[in-house]
């Protein structure tokens, strides 16, 4: 009897038998979401082929075909086959992350749209804008693979180079994607290119519905939808002739997704790239460290823009160094209020940065020094002013004010450290007549304070746009003349091997957000290491010899791009038996890096950065060496049978960070 074979999104290899339903066609299933009873649940598949079946057990029926058309092709299969292997993954899991699973038909589709020509808008671009557009629209024209990487100061003009390829490959009646790392530059960003390419854009993003998601996909796949705009996932619009992939501020982390599989957009979009032969444009101020050598060993195009739109001076970076200044209590220096009080008097705008939430990161009892920590985590607890409670920022526990030492019982807590509510408090109090903006992980829970904060700087409702890492990329506003970071120093020496390249790409971003208009702009950094040589590079606008110097630290302790890297996590609510598992995994990857003779250096196991979180205690094993080796002991690792039936293992390649 015939069988159609259904991927399911579970870290399973096979595939799963069903029938097809009654009075339909097993063939016409094929390449279709369904609907089918796996287990106790009903869950969406993937329909991946039809096969032939002589099954002495009952076989399940399809309860639902949910897709009109089919929505998996040649490509589709390849991509995910390529997911699987390069992620180790299973091809359910692959295709669950390229087609969402969660999409629902609205009553019509949009119809699409005839192609039709783009005008490219008159705007006089520089020597080094017209550089850059001709070889990206020359590559569209010839229908040739060639990555780029488009390296360009802050308001150099990178977007306008970006307009300008889109065109050209609408123009040639192709397809593009765009990526932006942050949901907080969308409304920006959708402003842009909409006014540009009105109906022709989608706008893809975690913040979209479900409904959302199957107009757009469909839109894509019809080609009403001929430029795709979003967020990492925005990768995966199914067009059928791309041709041009866009990635801008390359650098950003948020390109890497953290659940399985953890796949990277910035590789995924080589690999689509190389598959419709088109230009692969990687955009940055302040490139990875691996794409730059990429452009040094010229496996990358370097198109350069070192200036500036209409030769406009880069802000004046001055170090403010904390361990020497007398604050009075207060976390902005005397020269950090001085500076924003002259912005302010002058009807200018400011933006400031701690890349820290919360009203204070610390709690401490004052008799026993203990720190307040979570009890489902590893990590102290937050004070949060509004509302009065203390917060775990990793699982959400919450407890409200007051509370006593859970060492000792003394209710004789302070509160130390400052984080964003604080700053804010304190601004407030210093510029009563101000209008601040305050954006961080707790303001952007409605994603309406997105455009709230990008609408209300531009139109001059707000004065101060304070926040964390999010607002340090991408916003262009003419006004703004200041830009205050309150303490450099967050993410300098964390545990991490990245930690230093994002100290300075994060100073060296939020520096590029002002003297984007006609007055010049002035930064502002608060450090305790004046003399650190990341804060040093970033004054003089340096990269050149920050690569140059963190490159020698990456080989001289072999980290990545001298290496692959992968993180294997093992997870288990009770911390002995979590330790245990990790030895014995470590155990089973020894012998098998041995009898595989697989050129590798193993580290660990050892406790997580935070070593326990959600109620579970992590322990990671690293593993070091050539991208392929690892993968081959990354798939046995797959396979390594558990001592405990409750510890959860997973295996992250290319990790975002160690930590």
């Amino acid at each position: 009897m015939k069988v159609i074979e259904v991927a399911i999104a579970v870290p399973l290899k096979t595939l799963f038998m069903y029938l097809a339903p009654e009075n339909c066609s097993p063939e016409s299933i094929v390449g279709k979401r369904v609907k089918v009873p796996f287990g106790n649940r009903k869950v969406i598949g993937y329909a991946i082929k039809v096969t032939e079946s002589d099954a002495n057990f009952k076989i399940k029926e399809i309860l639902e075909v949910i897709d009109p058309i089919s929505v998996i092709d040649k490509k589709t299969l390849s991509l995910a086959d390529y997911i699987c292997k390069e992620y180790v993954c299973s091809i359910g899991q692959a295709l669950a992350t390229i087609i969402p699973s969660q999409m629902f038909a609205p009553k019509r589709l949009a119809k699409p749209t005839a192609p039709h020509k783009i005008v490219i808008n008159e705007i006089v671009l520089n020597q080094y804008q017209k550089n850059a557009s001709f070889a990206i629209s020359q590559t569209i024209k010839n229908n040739v693979f060639k990555p780029f990487l488009l390296f360009g100061v802050t308001a150099s003009g990178k977007t306008e180079v970006y307009l300008h390829s889109i065109a050209e490959a609408v123009n040639a009646n192709k397809q593009a994607i765009m990526l932006i790392p942050e949901i907080s530059l969308t409304a920006q960003f959708v402003d842009i290119v909409k006014n540009r390419f009105g109906d022709l854009v989608g706008v893809w993003h975690s913040g979209i519905t479900n409904m959302q998601k199957y107009k757009l996909f469909y839109g894509a796949l019809n080609g009403g939808i001929k430029i795709m705009l979003g967020a990492r996932s925005a990768i995966f619009a199914p067009f059928k002739n791309l041709g041009l992939i866009i990635i801008d501020e390359e650098h950003e982390h948020t390109y890497k997704q953290e659940q399985k599989p953890s796949y990277d957009a910035r590789q995924i979009g080589w690999w689509l790239a190389k598959y419709f032969n088109a230009p692969l444009v990687l955009g940055s101020a302040t490139p990875s460290l691996e794409t730059y050598k990429l452009a040094l060993e010229k496996k990358i195009e370097l198109l350069p823009m070192p200036e500036r739109i209409d030769k406009k001076r880069l802000p004046e970076i001055q170090v403010l160094s904390l361990d020497q200044a007398k604050t009075g209590g207060s976390f902005l220096l005397s020269e950090t209020i001085s500076a924003l009080s002259q912005v302010l008097q002058k009807k200018q705008q400011a933006i400031v940065l701690l890349n820290r939430r919360g009203f204070c990161p610390s709690i401490i009892c004052k008799d026993c020094q203990t720190v307040y920590q979570c009890p489902n985590c590893s990590i102290s607890m937050v004070y949060h002013k509004h509302p009065h409670e203390i917060r775990c920022h990793y699982c959400g526990y919450k407890k409200s004010l007051p509370i006593v030492c859970p060492h000792c019982g003394s209710s004789h807590l302070a509160v130390i450290g400052a984080g964003t509510q604080k700053v804010e408090d304190e601004l407030q109090n210093l510029f009563p007549q101000a209008k601040i903006f305050r954006l961080d992980a707790d303001t952007a829970k409605a994603s309406s304070n997105y455009q709230k904060a990008y609408y209300g700087i531009k139109n001059a409702d707000y004065d101060i746009l304070l926040g964390t890492q999010m607002i340090a990329k991408g916003f262009d506003f003419p006004n703004v003349t200041l830009v205050c970071i309150i303490n450099a120093d967050t993410s300098l020496y964390l545990p991490d091997f990245k930690s230093t390249e994002r100290t300075f790409q994060l100073i060296m971003q939020v520096a590029g957000r002002c003297g984007r208009g006609k007055n010049a702009g002035k930064v502002l950094v608060q450090t305790r290491h004046p003399e650190n040589f990341v804060i040093k590079s970033c004054v003089n606008y340096d990269y050149q010899a920050f690569y140059d110097w963190e490159m020698e630290n990456r080989k001289l302790l072999i980290y990545p791009p001298f290496c692959d890297i992968a993180k294997i996590a093992i997870r288990n609510t009770d911390e002995e038996r979590a330790a245990q598992e990790a030895k014995y995994y470590f155990d089973f990857l020894q012998k098998e890096l041995t009898e595989k003779n697989l050129k590798l250096i193993l580290l660990g196991p050892s406790p997580a950065y935070i070593a326990k979180l959600h109620n579970t205690y992590r322990q990671h094993i690293i593993i070091k060496g050539s991208k392929t080796e690892i993968l081959k002991l990354a798939h046995f690792a797959a396979d390594y049978k558990k001592t405990y039936a409750d510890t959860h293992a997973s295996i992250e390649i290319s990790p975002a960070d160690l930590i």
